[in-house]
């Protein structure tokens, strides 16, 4: 069977925020590969001044010291002012690339200049933003979850090596709360051949009123009677007919052995046809969502697949 991953566009972030804790996070800070690099330079120069009694080049080895000690205060300072808000989640479907907001805020008179964001291990999600002083920033850090229902967020790391680049500061951001991942949107888009739950109207609708024949129209669109009472070509117009409605359940995916391809294929003809605009039904084992359309019954919809137990199917 075809697999089409559906890529959604920008979705609104759930209002509801992540509970954090209300703690302050302790701030770390140890020097980076280039700190270590510089550390390593000025103890070879101050050999160098011991050894040939050099002041020139002892001046320049306290420099490096002042500049280390500087960096040290700047860089801890820098991360140690900012602090997580919340955590927010757009609509996340498994094994597509969603988006996490992490609301940070400064209530500092400083800046807090080149705040990085990293989720988990994964280097590809780093994010970088600056917050002024006293107000608030946000950063939106992609997350691609691997499974469907409710998914702990791995923990998010807040670093900064500002200002030189010698010493990294950070601190971690962990949330106890669980975010709800609906299943993969992958399989067939054209909906199975019995998911019509009625017969629906003709497909030229109710017949509504004539007009007068223009070049495009279709030689069976004219009413003859008509054109002949009037000694005019006239065009039958019709009203747009309305959608079927759509029913979907289990036994429509007999014919994939997979059960959580089967989910997947249920949640993309779920999606389509909210998005084409089908009043639809669901039925999945002895639990069923009457026919209705709109963002809230997607919802239901999605959630009942994603929180979906094999129990549930026998």
């Amino acid at each position: 069977m075809a697999s089409n991953e559906v890529v959604s566009g920008p979705m609104p972030f759930k209002k509801r925020l992540q509970s954090l804790s209300n703690k302050k996070k302790r701030t770390y800070i140890m020097p980076s590969g280039f700190g270590m690099a510089f550390g390593a330079m000025a103890l070879t120069l101050f050999f160098l001044a011991v050894g040939y009694a050099n002041n020139l080049i002892y001046i320049f080895v306290f420099f490096l010291i002042s500049v280390a000690f500087t960096g040290i205060l700047l860089t801890n300072k820098n991360m140690d002012v900012v602090q997580v808000e919340g955590l927010e989640n757009e609509e996340l479907f498994s094994g597509e690339e969603g988006l996490l907001r992490v609301s940070l805020q400064n209530l500092s008179v400083t800046p807090a200049w080149d705040v990085e964001a990293i989720l988990g291990k994964d280097k590809n999600t780093l994010r970088k933003t600056s917050i002024k002083p006293l107000s608030h920033g946000d950063l939106q850090i992609p997350y691609r979850p691997a499974k469907r229902g409710w998914v702990k967020i791995p923990r998010i790391t807040l670093q900064s090596s500002y200002p030189f680049g010698l010493l990294r500061a950070w601190k971690y951001m962990k949330s106890d709360d669980s975010v709800l991942v609906y299943p993969a949107r992958q399989g067939e888009k054209q909906f199975p051949p019995d998911a019509v739950a009625g017969e629906g109207q003709q497909a030229t609708g109710l017949f509504r009123d004539h007009r007068n024949f223009q070049s495009a129209d279709s030689l069976s669109r004219i009413d003859w009677r008509a054109s002949a009472r009037r000694q005019e070509l006239l065009v039958k117009n019709y009203e747009e007919p309305e959608k079927p409605a759509l029913r979907f359940n289990w036994d429509q995916t007999e014919n994939i052995s997979d059960v959580e391809a089967r989910i997947s294929q249920l949640c993309l003809w779920v999606d389509e046809a909210e998005r084409q605009g089908y009043q639809y039904s669901l039925s999945v084992g002895s639990q069923e969502i009457k026919q209705n359309k709109g963002p809230h019954h997607r919802e239901e919809c999605l959630t009942l697949l994603a929180l979906l137990q094999a129990e549930a199917l026998s």
